[in-house]
């Protein structure tokens, strides 16, 4: 509020404030980047679109998991390129398969998008799947790896998930603070990597956006106080109690299997007995709802309901009594 009755709030430099791009630098010390490979950018979504438009040539191949954040695949699609995917197999709770990873990287691919903690899933890959994975991409094609991490900072793991690029030096990341910091309307996320692909993207960026939202940019500063990172922790906690409790419900009082995730928000329950994915999210919302099919994902997770955690946990009980009624009213 300070900053908007006091300061001035006109347009930052594109790539975004100095001081704002040197803190996320400072997050990746492993890769030695200055400031200048980072880009301030309107949320995640607008880097994630820099870097497939920067990457992607008409007929390249994009490797993306399946299931996968919805936009992949559409993004390869309007760069001109092919959406491929590898299997994260439901029959496994939607865990990283090596051999099925190496069966589809070919000559043709360009970019592996690699999502850790998943949107959808909320599964994490271990340091040793993304080594693994980070291998397998350098054996076989001298692809970039695009490592989304906007929910990294939402794990329940115990210590903060690895990013892939402390594997493989190829590697543009994405980020932001709508997750970790509740700033989804704020629109502050950025991508950072090789020097000669942010150069790139930043002439896009210039283009599509001009800059990141002044205001945005300066609150985004105190995500590095030392209240930032008490608040971070503070909400993994509220995360984790909101999980067990739904997770609980979810197979007690419905009798469903469901996903434990790692991180993020979501899990993943499987609504296979009582039809498509669509026709089930459909009668969850007629119960007063709201959930995403499974579909909207990837083929792997049809059958399965994509369930969110953000909900206080009174507010949770009284989803899962709705879900239940709904199924019930299926079978009859």
């Amino acid at each position: 509020m300070r900053v908007i009755r006091e300061e001035q709030n006109g347009y930052t430099l594109q790539a975004g404030l100095p001081a704002l791009r040197e803190r996320v630098a400072q997050d990746y010390r492993h890769l030695n980047l200055s400031p200048d490979q980072v880009i301030i950018t309107a949320g995640s979504q607008e880097a994630m679109y820099l870097a497939l438009m920067t990457l992607v040539e008409a007929g390249d191949e994009v490797l993306i998991p399946n299931p996968g954040f919805v936009a992949y695949p559409t993004i390869t699609c309007m760069a001109g390129g092919r959406p491929t995917f590898y299997q994260l197999p439901a029959s496994r709770d939607f865990s990283f398969d090596l051999h099925d990873f190496k069966l589809q990287i070919s000559s043709k691919t360009k970019v592996v998008v690699c999502t850790s903690p998943s949107n959808p899933t909320g599964r994490t890959l271990t340091s040793e799947e993304l080594r693994s994975m980070a291998h397998a991409v350098g054996e076989r094609s001298d692809a970039f790896i695009i490592s989304d991490e906007i929910y990294r900072e939402l794990y329940y793991t115990g210590e903060r998930p690895c990013s892939i690029s402390e594997f493989y030096p190829r590697t543009v990341l994405i980020s932001g603070l709508s997750k970790s910091m509740s700033m989804t309307g704020w629109r502050l996320g950025w991508i950072l990597g090789d020097e000669a692909v942010i150069r790139a993207a930043h002439l896009l960026h210039g283009y599509v956006t001009t800059c990141a939202s002044t205001i945005s940019q300066k609150a985004a500063l105190a995500a590095w106080s030392n209240e930032a990172t008490e608040a971070r922790r503070e909400t993994r906690d509220i995360f984790r109690r909101r999980r067990d409790h739904l997770l609980a419900l979810i197979r007690g009082k419905c009798g469903l299997r469901c996903v434990t995730p790692d991180g993020a928000f979501y899990t993943m329950v499987d609504v296979s007995d009582y039809g498509s994915s669509v026709e089930v999210a459909e009668a969850m919302l007629d119960a007063g709802v709201v959930t995403v099919p499974g579909s909207a994902f990837g083929s792997e997770s049809e059958g399965f309901l994509r369930v969110s955690f953000c909900a206080d946990l009174p507010v949770l009980a009284e989803g899962v009594k709705r879900m239940d009624s709904a199924l019930k009213a299926r079978k009859k």
